[in-house]
């Protein structure tokens, strides 16, 4: 039995590292380890209400949006304008302009997608494709932890100025360096409405700070739309085809109904608060709730829409106040007015000042838990809660919202459709025999696989790929097509390219591939965006007074990595408590006071542990070595954990 230390996890969001107990090549145990405490609860603590909003959006810097969201909910709810959670349209007691509800969602969305792309891409993608063999990218990990169509082999950057990547190691990097100018648009598109991004300037408590002359309205809205269309089709086309791909390549790191292993499993259990209240009918686009039980397991309760808000999370024996405390038995703080029980738990909103102290525990996340459970918060988590992810492997495409599009059939034969692939995607898997291209006009099949394509030019292979008869074949689409839901790194790393699909048809509508090239919704009124222009009156904000007395209220709604709350007290419009329980640090959580792990570890927890020892030359010019710990790094990182956010 040994003990290794895996720190940092690099390419996350802050510091976190692992220690691992290894017996015979398997994890047997996991401390999962914040290492710095930052304190913006505290320094909240004598400002006026709506400060929080702006303070609070600097906890971090890939995720200031939620945090400025969830904040504007709890102000929201301590000066009246809603009863706890989520902020609706108004129904002439509760709740914000419709526009505003429409431009909150727009800035959160955009936020969502910008984040999504760039874990998948920039931080994930890096431990499963070689980088170009230059600083930053190296040193790499071991040869043998990358599957070999994805080493770079000492290759330059591919430029692909014309024609086609030589293989698929080129072309996922072009899609890497292509996801970057798709992350700007993404900020491009929500600062129309933000003021800017990712720090905005337009949440404030009873609507939204957005005035426009009815031109600049409409001419927002196109705008957004357009760029939102260009994401959209990235989104489409190269982001969800090589993240559903990517299990086939690294197969014992997928759950075992596709033939996998199980790594980073997890614990079974998930939390959702819901989000993106739709302002005509006071649905929730990505529903709330809790799970439990994994494969076998089932939805506790759902919460839909505003009425399951209320009576679910707001009130009755499921509302947040009865089940939701935070366990600091492993963290490194303490309780000096005995706010804790007995099993160093407390209700987050009963708590009134963080007091750090380094001598306890491992570290500086608590350990949120609902009902006693720790649960896994992030896309999956919503994606399996709200009904849109199996885990008893049920086919993916027969459930997930927008799947069977990748379908089609020509003549006889059915596989994926190029119409929803990128070309030089597609046709790099046939040049690496990892894919076919089949013409099927329902009298002739043509196979065209690696040995064929390298006799055609740039234009045959055009005119092959764009005929109606056109259909991706072979190993690739056919895992593609027959892929299972479960619990695995691969799962998680699938959920989160599938929400960021059903996020943007929400935004801007639904997906329609009948025409020549890839549309989405009718051009004009669809999506959110659509209601926000044919809104009539686009009041943005309803005034209430700063109530007199103290008052306690909580907004929670989902970031891009989980679910996010933020509890507060304020007497005459200061603050006087405040506490944020966010994604990370239920993710992140340590042992609790019955020694049950959080959900990454247990998630790290019966992965192996590949011991291989690797040189690398230093940034001056030296030499170092030390074991790549992939495993556990690929499995945490697969949470997307902002440790930024989690020790705020």
């Amino acid at each position: 039995m040994a003990t290794y230390e895996v720190d940092p996890i690099s390419r996350i969001e802050g510091h976190l590292g692992v220690k691992v107990t290894v017996n015979t090549g398997t994890i047997t145990g996991a401390d999962v380890h914040g290492n710095l405490w930052r304190g913006f609860e505290n320094f909240l603590l004598g400002r006026e209400i709506n400060d929080a909003i702006t303070f609070t959006q600097r906890i971090c810097g890939v995720c200031p949006v939620p945090h400025g969201m969830t904040s504007t909910y709890a102000v929201d709810a301590v000066l009246g304008y809603s009863q706890n959670h989520i902020t609706f349209a108004d129904d002439g007691t509760y709740g914000v302009p419709k526009a505003a509800v429409y431009v909150r969602n727009l800035v959160l969305a955009s936020e969502f997608l910008m984040s999504s792309i760039t874990h998948q891409y920039h931080l994930a993608a890096p431990s499963y494709v070689q980088g170009p063999n230059m600083p930053p990218w190296t040193p790499y990990f071991n040869n043998a932890d990358y599957n070999s169509a994805l080493l770079s082999g000492g290759r330059p950057a591919p430029t692909n100025t014309e024609g086609f990547s030589d293989d698929l190691w080129s072309t996922v990097i072009r899609s890497y360096v292509v996801a970057l100018r798709i992350r700007r648009l993404t900020f491009e598109a929500g600062a129309l409405f933000a003021g800017r991004m990712p720090m905005t300037s337009c949440f404030v408590g009873g609507g939204v700070t957005n005035n426009f002359t009815a031109a600049e309205w409409n001419s927002r809205c196109d705008k957004f739309r357009d760029l939102m269309e260009e994401i959209a089709t990235f989104i489409v086309k190269e982001y969800v085809p090589i993240f559903l791909a990517l299990g086939a390549l690294y197969l014992p790191f997928d759950n075992s109904f596709n033939g996998g292993n199980n790594y980073g499993a997890g614990c079974g259990n998930f939390l959702a608060w819901g989000a993106f209240p739709n302002p005509e009918n006071d649905t929730l686009a990505l529903p709330g709730g809790v799970w439990t039980g994994g494969n076998a397991g089932s939805a506790v309760f759902t919460v839909l829409n505003k009425a399951d808000v209320l009576s679910k999370f707001v009130s009755g024996a499921t509302s947040v106040p009865n089940n939701l405390k935070e366990d600091i038995t492993n963290s490194r703080y303490d309780d000096p007015l005995n706010e804790y029980d007995a099993n160093n738990q407390a209700y987050p909103g009963a708590v009134t000042r963080t007091v750090p102290k380094r001598s306890n525990g491992y570290t500086y996340a608590k350990a949120p838990r609902w009902n006693g459970m720790p649960c896994e918060v992030g896309p999956l988590a919503r994606l399996v809660i709200g009904g849109m992810y199996p885990l008893n492997g049920v086919a993916l495409a027969g459930v997930v919202p927008g799947y069977t599009a990748y379908v089609k059939t020509a003549g006889s034969t059915t596989g994926l459709d190029p119409k929803m692939v990128e070309a030089d995607i597609a046709v790099a898997l046939v040049r690496s025999s990892l894919a076919t291209l089949t013409l099927d006009d329902g009298v002739t099949q043509t196979v065209i696989d690696a040995t064929a394509i390298a006799g055609l030019n740039n234009a045959q292979i055009v005119a092959a790929y764009t005929s109606a008869d056109a259909v991706i074949t072979g190993t690739v689409a056919n895992w593609v097509l027959n892929l299972k839901g479960g619990l695995s790194t691969m799962d998680r790393l699938r959920a989160r390219a599938l929400e960021s699909l059903v996020l943007v048809q929400a935004m801007i509508g639904a997906l329609d591939k009948s025409g020549s090239s890839l549309a989405f919704g009718d051009g004009a009124t669809t999506g959110w965006i659509g209601g926000l222009k044919a809104l009539a009156d686009k009041t943005t904000w309803k005034n209430k007074a700063i109530p007199v007395g103290t008052f306690q209220g909580w907004g929670a709604t989902e970031a891009p990595r989980g679910a996010l709350m933020h509890q507060c007290t304020i007497t005459n419009g200061k603050i006087t408590a405040y506490q944020c329980i966010v994604p990370t640090t239920w993710n992140i959580a340590p042992k609790d006071s019955a020694n049950v792990p959080g959900p990454i570890e247990q998630a790290i927890i019966g992965a192996p542990y590949t011991a291989l020892s690797g040189s690398f030359t230093t940034q001056g010019g030296g030499t170092g070595s030390g074991q790549s710990g992939v495993e556990p790094l690929r499995i945490a990182q697969s949470f997307d954990p902002c440790i930024a956010c989690a020790v705020h």
